[in-house]
């Protein structure tokens, strides 16, 4: 598979903006936020360099993992969505880091509020395209009986879009708690919930197909 450009240029500018910047930021940066928005944590400025420098190894990542996976066939086969769930993250990726830079030479504004809602688009967005991606070992929702059955990737995979696209919307509806314990809660739930009725909803699939003797389904092409 071919380098995306479009997410290898997302990438090379962001890193490119910390580095044209880096030598405006104080010595010390924000690298860490709480549940309320309010920093927590501090690091050197090489921090931040070394953030910006995420999504371009994403964009790395995303070229090796079809070559040492051992179903590297599939990804012809989702090519089209698996373009589109790397231009989205390493869109995202680069979205925080500049929120991150941005804070550091001391912008006021709510961090966690854009975090939260970067957060949510990304999920809506993944949600999405999550049907369609064919079975493999590292991008999806690898439950290990969705690994082991094309029949329950796929049905995981449905019902986990909807999920995903449900949890985006409860972090973008987060927006509108003030900063405290109940906004952590609904976040938390939120995560947390998804999750387990994922791995839930896809073990009952498993269990249900395997009751009734169903071989595992063939794989199709993305259409």
């Amino acid at each position: 598979m071919k380098i995306d450009r479009l997410s290898l240029a997302v990438a090379a500018l962001c890193l490119a903006g910390v580095v044209a910047v880096y030598g405006l930021l104080p010595e010390t940066v924000p690298i860490h936020w709480d549940a309320a928005g309010q920093i927590d944590s501090w690091g050197p400025r090489w921090n931040l360099l070394a953030l910006g420098a995420l999504p371009l190894a994403c964009v790395v990542l995303f070229r090796l993992l079809p070559l040492i996976d051992p179903r590297r066939e599939s990804y012809e086969r989702h090519a089209k969505t698996y373009g589109t769930i790397e231009r989205l993250t390493v869109t995202v990726l680069a979205a925080l880091v500049w929120v991150s830079a941005a804070a550091a030479l001391g912008a006021g504004f709510d961090i966690g509020a854009i975090v939260r809602t970067l957060s949510g688009l990304l999920f809506v967005g993944l949600g999405n395209f999550m049907g369609r991606i064919k079975r493999n070992y590292f991008v999806g929702i690898k439950t290990p009986w969705a690994l082991a059955d094309d029949e329950v990737w796929r049905l995981t995979h449905r019902r986990g879009g909807l999920v995903f696209i449900a949890m985006g919307l409860v972090y973008i509806a987060t927006l509108a708690l003030p900063p405290g314990p109940a906004l952590a809660i609904v976040f938390g739930a939120g995560t947390v919930g998804g999750i387990a009725y994922i791995y839930l909803y896809s073990y009952l699939c498993w269990r249900h197909l395997r009751g009734r003797g169903n071989a595992p389904a063939s794989e199709e092409r993305e259409p």
